[in-house]
């Protein structure tokens, strides 16, 4: 019998480097965002002279480029001098104040022993660090509003770093990135000073630029010829339509590659394009959920019931649950919405009842 692995072949005649379009790839140069790689730089440009930098928020729905231009960002600081510190932390991994700091404990390479300590001591350590090397750390959060809920210790680590230069004489820059666009306006006017010094808006992609963005990616990711011509704008205007995000546009185009394989055709067409919008949809959708908490995943099982959930009542549920105020659960249905995982709108009362009230219903 015919080993199965040598039948169905690799890759070779539909990629050249598929890894291009997973989505950890990071590419060698960010395009359609100019404007905002200037405002970033502009605000950072003070860490590579071993000075405090502008705190920034980057803010803009899903798939519109925040994470992967702030990364470039930090990659350009660190290589400018080396007088910076340069610390990416996804706040969907590390969603606790005592989570944060080991982070950034790993990225500095701080000595920690193997007995637990308390978050105090740790950031203790980090500061003793870039002290004696004299050094200013950056430090990206990716979903910080994961730190603002209102619970346990999380939002602390937020104090930490853009108090260190009061307390401890030793300077942080933060770069909060959001997919909330009501962000600022929510932060407790304790921190909204020091950390939104700058704020970045990321619009969406348009059709144009969401073409550019995956015929630079196509031309890496695919051998030469394979993808027809109309492959990269169908895959575009359909990522455009739902909400210009990249994202969405690069799981298409990669999806569509793996159908065309598996069929053993020798071109991506636009017929292997509609198989994968729905597979590439769903992909989207399956890797924002694997970052939800226990609280957003709960607010998802009970809006999928029936037609939906009155917001008074989910907001008695929760609280009864889990302690949650009206507060933490409006931030929690603000994000749902961004992600398209929720719908919230507004229907009227029965008879005799006065205004309206929201009614949240998952999406598909």
């Amino acid at each position: 019998m015919a080993n199965i692995f040598r039948e169905i072949g690799d890759s070779g005649e539909i990629f050249r480097d598929e890894s291009t379009l997973q989505p950890d790839y990071m590419p060698t140069a960010v395009v359609n965002r100019d404007a905002e790689i200037k405002d970033i730089a502009f605000a950072l440009r003070g860490a590579g002279k071993g000075m405090k930098p502008e705190n920034v928020i980057a803010v803009g729905k899903p798939g519109t480029g925040k994470t992967v231009t702030v990364k470039y960002i930090l990659n350009e600081l660190k290589e400018s001098s080396n007088r910076v510190e340069t610390i990416y932390i996804n706040c969907w991994e590390f969603s606790t104040r005592h989570a944060v700091l080991n982070k950034i404990c790993m990225d500095l390479r701080v000595f920690m022993p193997r007995r637990g300590i308390a978050a105090d001591e740790i950031f203790e350590r980090i500061v003793e660090v870039l002290k004696k090397e004299k050094k200013v750390a950056v430090v990206a959060l990716d979903e910080v509003d994961r730190l603002l809920a209102g619970r346990n210790d999380e939002e602390r680590v937020l104090y930490d770093l853009l108090r260190a230069g009061e307390t401890y004489g030793t300077q942080f820059g933060v770069v909060g990135i959001t997919n909330n666009e009501d962000f600022v306006s929510k932060l407790d006017s304790r921190i909204r000073s020091s950390l939104a010094q700058k704020e970045v808006l990321f619009k969406p992609y348009n059709p144009l630029q969401m073409k550019g963005i995956l015929g630079d990616r196509a031309k890496i990711a695919f051998q030469d010829g394979v993808v027809g011509d109309e492959v990269v704008p169908v895959c575009a205007a359909n990522a455009a339509k739902n909400g210009g995000d990249a994202r969405l546009g690069i799981s298409m185009l990669h999806k569509a590659g793996k159908i065309a394989e598996r069929e053993g055709a020798r071109k991506v067409d636009v017929a292997h394009c509609k198989k994968a919008f729905v597979d590439a949809e769903k992909a989207v959708r399956e890797e924002r959920l694997a970052g939800l908490n226990e609280v957003e995943r709960r607010i998802l099982e009970i809006a999928g019931k029936g037609d939906g959930v009155i917001s008074g009542e989910l907001y008695e549920t929760l609280a009864k649950e889990f302690k949650e105020t009206d507060r933490t659960v409006r931030n929690y249905l603000d994000k749902l919405e961004t992600l398209k995982l929720i719908s919230v709108g507004e229907r009227e009362r029965g008879s005799g009842q006065k205004g309206n009230t929201r009614v949240i219903r998952s999406s598909r």
